[in-house]
């Protein structure tokens, strides 16, 4: 393990992964740092990465034969991290410093082991203003279908302070669930690998339902799309988001009108 110390102000760069961390301000016990990364650059808290059953040691030695595995896992940190640093980059325009430390702490401690798992893995516009998201007085619903919870936990917080109404299931079980006791909301955010039910069980029993027409859904998936054999458009999936996924990509697009509902 390299330690080193570090002045308000000074960096630490890692050159090979185009990183740099800046220490921004040093309270008590609490140090406050800045991240500058491309977006592929995963960060991830060692607790939370043992948690999914995985360590950075282990991810050094995965096998040949467990790399798909593995992919997969860096595919939803990379989300995470990517997700993070939306949330985090609208807290600070919102003048939200308080929330902004617990975000930080999701995102921060991955790029100390990131280089190493990178070498095993190697063989938009402005937010719009929340009153896009009003359906009269009332905010338009979001349903976030995904299984790992930080990500979630990121993915939600973002669009809630883009000004969505959000709720979450943690499967497609959880997620039909919903459905059937809070009704139809304005966009589902589903997550394609999940237990119980997956994500494309979960667009056929909703297609098959009357009473989720035009309910718009947007597949969220690290796979080839081609793999779920869903159709694109009003019978299957709205729209496809691939994982690291960019959330003001995909908040430009749910400021999209449906087709049956004007430009405003």
């Amino acid at each position: 393990m390299l330690v080193l110390s570090r002045r308000s102000n000074q960096k630490i760069v890692f050159p090979d992964i185009q990183t740099t961390i800046q220490i921004v301000a040093v309270k008590g016990n609490i140090v406050r740092l800045g991240i500058d990364a491309p977006e592929q650059v995963a960060v991830y808290r060692e607790e939370l990465l043992q948690k999914e059953g995985f360590s950075a040691e282990a991810a050094a030695s995965v096998p040949p034969s467990g790399k798909n595995e593995a992919a997969h896992l860096l595919n939803n940190l990379l989300n995470i991290n990517t997700v993070g640093l939306g949330l985090l980059r609208r807290q600070l325009a919102l003048g939200q410093v308080g929330e902004m430390q617990s975000t930080l702490d999701k995102i921060e401690s991955n790029l100390q082991n990131i280089q190493q798992r990178a070498e095993h893995f190697q063989t938009g516009p402005p937010p719009a203003p929340r009153s896009q998201f009003l359906l009269g007085n009332v905010k338009r619903r979001a349903l976030v279908v995904e299984d790992d919870c930080n990500e979630c936990e990121l993915l939600a917080g973002f669009l809630r302070l883009a000004g969505l109404d959000v709720h979450t299931a943690g499967d497609g079980a959880a997620a039909l669930d919903y459905l059937q006791s809070q009704g139809k909301p304005d966009f589902v955010l589903l997550d394609m690998i999940l237990p119980r039910c997956d994500g494309p069980t979960t667009v056929r029993a909703i297609r098959r339902n009357p009473a989720y027409a035009g309910l718009r859904i947007f597949g969220v998936t690290g796979a080839p799309v081609e793999q779920f054999n869903l159709v694109e458009g009003p019978n299957g999936i709205d729209h496809w988001f691939r994982k690291p996924l960019n959330p003001e990509v995909l908040l430009r697009e749910l400021q999209r009108p449906p087709a049956d509902e004007p430009e405003a």
